[in-house]
């Protein structure tokens, strides 16, 4: 770092690039929101060396590198990219793609010869996480395919807390913004309900043709994105809310536009639904690819 602030970047060299999967981001993004997100993820995440980012053994992230113009041109990139991180990772391909599960999962689909897999798609998972929480991109080598994952295609949250609310405490505190809110259990013979259920419930809440589930159970093992909390080291209870939509559809990678309004109006509600049961229970909130959340910074 210079007396004028952090040097510039090198620029990304295309000829190495052709060959690696590569994540693109945004100028605001620093190389310490790359760290903080694959920490989240990845347990063996450190820095090895200048600009060199271990996510998991064998496998490394290099940057960030300066997307120029000829760059954006030549592998397509959103016009929003400035940066690129290089993935370096053993090659992993396994059986091609059925033909019933084309169209579902760009990622898939960029490798259908042969999918992506082993230690390869468990990388590139990750990168796509990163990418949906920076509203990056993901460019696939091979393929050349570029993915722009959703950020709102990440709708379930859930609250990590050390405390267990008991089911009409949970349905009470959902009430409050939810008042159709149901306990799904309320159907079930309690001759029919075991020992270990009883550890388990869920709550159901409408939303228009849709349902949003809200399920509470234990956990022996914190997630590893809390691993460093010291009220989550003896176990966690997790609270799940979850979209559960009448049109699979609406879960697609590109979602239809006419189920757009209801996908946004289920994710403020499950906004609401997270803030309810935090303040009741405390803890912490995980957005779907694990990564923390402030619920300040939602919608």
């Amino acid at each position: 770092m210079t007396a004028s602030g952090p040097a510039p970047a090198p620029p990304l060299d295309l000829a190495v690039a052709r060959s690696r999967h590569l994540l693109a981001t945004g100028v605001g993004v620093i190389p310490e929101d790359i760290e903080a997100l694959a920490i989240s993820r990845c347990d063996t995440a450190a820095w090895v060396g200048p600009g060199t980012l271990r996510l998991l053994p064998g496998v490394h992230l290099s940057g960030p590198f300066e997307v120029d113009e000829q760059a954006r041109t030549e592998f397509d990139l959103p016009r929003e990219a400035g940066s690129a991180y290089v993935l370096d990772c053993p090659q992993r391909r396994g059986h091609p793609l059925p033909a019933e599960l084309t169209g579902f999962d760009p990622v898939l689909d960029a490798f259908a010869s042969g999918v992506l897999t082993g230690v390869e798609q468990e990388a590139v998972d990750h990168l796509r996480a990163m990418a949906r929480r920076l509203g990056g991109a993901l460019r696939l080598a091979g393929s050349g395919a570029v993915v722009e994952p959703d950020p709102d295609s990440a709708t379930d949250l859930t609250v990590h807390s050390p405390i267990w609310l008991e089911p009409d405490a949970c349905l009470a505190a959902i009430r409050e913004v939810a008042p159709a809110a149901r306990d799904l259990m309320a159907d079930v013979p309690a001759e029919a309900v075991s020992e270990e259920a009883m550890e388990i419930y869920g709550i159901g809440v409408p939303s228009g043709l849709d349902l949003i589930e809200i399920t509470a159970a234990g956990s022996d093992a914190p997630p590893l994105v809390l691993r460093g909390a010291d009220w989550a080291l003896r176990g966690v209870i997790s609270y799940s809310i979850r979209w559960r939509p009448a049109d699979p559809a609406a879960m697609a990678s590109r979602v239809p536009r006419n189920l757009r309004r209801p996908r946004a109006q289920a994710i403020a509600l499950i906004e609401q639904l997270a803030s309810v049961v935090y303040e009741a229970a405390g803890g912490a909130v995980c957005d779907d690819d694990g990564f923390l959340v402030d619920l300040a910074d939602l919608h």
